[in-house]
């Protein structure tokens, strides 16, 4: 970590100031924990040259908002950025995190970790190109309770993608049960620009408005191709936001998988026909990811799984054949897919 004498915290930009008390708590708390002194830059009428050189400090980490101090800050900086609109977040060569304000007002130790790595995040192409691609299965139902569910999922994600602008619906069909590595192949065929995303969900969890902002500037902070994220169950008429998520404990089960172009993983798991909902699939492809979204961006309501019933045994059995084939030394999770196996076998 690069000994930062001080650092600046200048939230106060007259287009996006952010006065939420937990954000500057949290701000505090980490430059607390890794004994950086602090000060609270105060605005002032002194013009744009002294406004540039209180931005360009020697030896000084600043945390600031899509300002106009972040533009004159050629420094060492962490931008705070709105989820809502600012999705996408332009970050500079200095920049060495990007967050949006729930990120931050949730907890610290992303931004601690952030902090002493000190590492200038994923540097976009061409940011107006980028588009993140929410890929979910076509299914057909005339259970009220699943049609409810899939009902619940498609408004939630409406309601996200009126905030950002830069994603767009995609829909698999299939004629028989769903095989993940098609879905896969359908969302990686419509790459078209380094700085994408694919979003694979099952059909009815449903995302915060928030959540392509939050798994946007984490893969960026972090420079990670691939993340997968846990969902929460609960009840719900009306779309949520992350607040109303952020603390409710995860479920086991892996619903949300993320994918750059250039994701390693995509090679293996794109020849691997699993069938999307049933045993274990979610829990192999997470394995070869590896990396986990440390926030809730999904949710979901409670319904009995269809994978535990009979009608859910054969497919099962496909999975666990596949897995146990394709599972290697190393890989966490492959003795108890074995042993799983031996069981449903």
């Amino acid at each position: 970590m690069q000994n930062f004498k001080k650092a600046i915290i200048a939230l106060d930009g007259s287009s996006s100031k952010i006065d939420n008390k937990s954000i500057l708590i949290n701000i505090r708390y980490a430059l607390n924990a890794l004994h950086i002194p602090f000060e609270v830059y105060k605005s002032h009428t002194d013009g744009f040259i002294k406004l540039r050189d209180d931005m360009n400090q020697e030896d000084t980490l600043y945390i600031v908002n899509d300002s106009l101090q972040f533009h004159l800050c050629d420094k060492p900086n962490i931008l705070i950025a709105r989820s809502v609109p600012w999705v996408q977040a332009t970050p500079k060569p200095t920049t060495i995190g990007i967050f949006c304000q729930e990120m931050v007002a949730f907890e610290s130790s992303q931004l601690i970790a952030c902090i002493s790595r000190n590492t200038p995040v994923r540097q976009h192409y061409d940011l107006n190109a980028a588009t993140t691609y929410i890929l979910v299965n076509e299914y057909q139902t005339k259970e009220t309770h699943t049609m409810g569910r899939y009902g619940l999922a498609a408004f939630s994600w409406s309601k996200m993608m009126t905030n950002d602008v830069h994603a767009t619906l995609l829909l698999h069909s299939s004629n028989d049960w769903p095989l993940v590595n098609d879905m896969l192949q359908d969302g990686v065929s419509c790459f078209s620009h380094p700085d994408d995303l694919l979003v694979i969900i099952n059909r009815d969890i449903c995302l915060v408005e928030e959540a392509t902002a939050i798994i946007r500037n984490y893969m960026d902070t972090h420079n990670i191709d691939a993340c997968f994220a846990k969902r929460v169950d609960c009840f719900s008429d009306g779309a949520l936001k992350f607040k109303d998520i952020c603390n409710l404990p995860e479920y086991e089960g892996i619903d949300l998988f993320v994918f750059r172009p250039n994701a390693a993983c995509i090679s293996e798991l794109i020849n691997i026909p699993l069938k999307l909902g049933r045993v274990a699939w979610d829990n192999f492809w997470a394995d070869r990811i590896k990396n986990k979204l440390p926030y809730n961006v999904c949710h979901h309501l409670p319904h009995n799984p269809e994978w535990t019933t009979a009608s859910g045994f054969d497919d099962n059995k496909h999975n666990m054949a596949l897995i146990s084939e394709h599972s290697k030394p190393g890989y966490m999770g492959s003795e108890l897919y074995d042993s799983y196996f031996k069981d449903v076998k």
